[in-house]
């Protein structure tokens, strides 16, 4: 009977740690106005880094600290590639790089140090990375210039359409208390990437990825499967202009 019990109250925690997540997740998309998968995408992410995290936290390293280690292996990767450095201690610079944007967004949540500063340079430091390894795949001949062409068209128009009526309301005489609360909300919710983003963001990773492990492996089927996957990136980024231009026109 003490077994049975002990089972009983095992199962009931787990149901409640369940409702407790459910909850979590309600609270976010409330707070932040994510959808829910977006949402549940954060949350299982974050927990997946909490022992990291929490390492973070007892070190004093902030959310913002990794995004700066970031930039400078960006810029590291730059002058190494300019200084004619073998490819593949390159791509393990911006390999680097890609991991400091998977762990900043954890870290900021899970040890509360979300800020609008965070959330600029995260997303700037993304256009970065994606800029330099663009260049890095035309420099070496495995994206086409039309492919690039059409990749950062859309994704200026993308930007454009997100910041237009931010920047108009921004530059109008309001107040300063108006102004702070307008930085906020936009840095906060307008900012972040929707489900639809995200998975455009994803298929332009994974595309570069391969085409960068092309380089290393000399593998022609490799070239093709990146190509695929940026294709499917574009198809995307078409998806997820046009969701944000409809929340901005309603």
């Amino acid at each position: 009977m003490k077994k049975q019990r002990i089972i009983k109250e095992s199962i009931q925690k787990i149901k409640e740690k369940g409702r407790e997540g459910r909850q979590k997740i309600k609270k976010i998309v409330i707070k932040r106005k994510d959808d829910y998968l977006t949402a549940l995408e954060k949350n299982w992410r974050d927990f997946l880094m909490k022992p990291l995290t929490n390492l973070f936290y007892k070190v004093g390293l902030t959310a913002n600290h990794i995004t700066y280690v970031g930039f400078v292996l960006i810029f590291g990767g730059i002058w190494m590639h300019f200084s004619n450095y073998n490819i593949k201690w390159q791509l393990i610079i911006l390999t680097l790089a890609g991991i400091s944007d998977a762990i900043d967004g954890p870290t900021a949540r899970n040890n509360d140090n979300v800020t609008i500063k965070g959330t600029w340079l995260d997303h700037i430091r993304d256009m970065f990375l994606v800029a330099w390894a663009t260049y890095l795949l035309y420099s070496y001949s495995l994206l086409s210039l039309e492919i690039i062409i059409v990749i950062w068209a859309l994704q200026l128009l993308i930007l454009w359409v997100t910041l237009k009526d931010f920047i108009l309301r921004y530059l109008k005489k309001i107040s300063d208390e108006e102004t702070k609360v307008l930085i906020e909300n936009f840095s906060l919710d307008d900012l972040q990437a929707s489900v639809i983003g995200r998975l455009q963001f994803f298929f332009w990773a994974l595309g570069y990825g391969f085409l960068l492990l092309a380089l290393v492996l000399n593998t022609p089927v490799l070239i093709t499967i990146g190509n695929s996957l940026i294709l499917i990136e574009i198809l995307f980024a078409g998806l997820n202009l046009m969701e944000i231009y409809k929340k901005t026109t309603v």
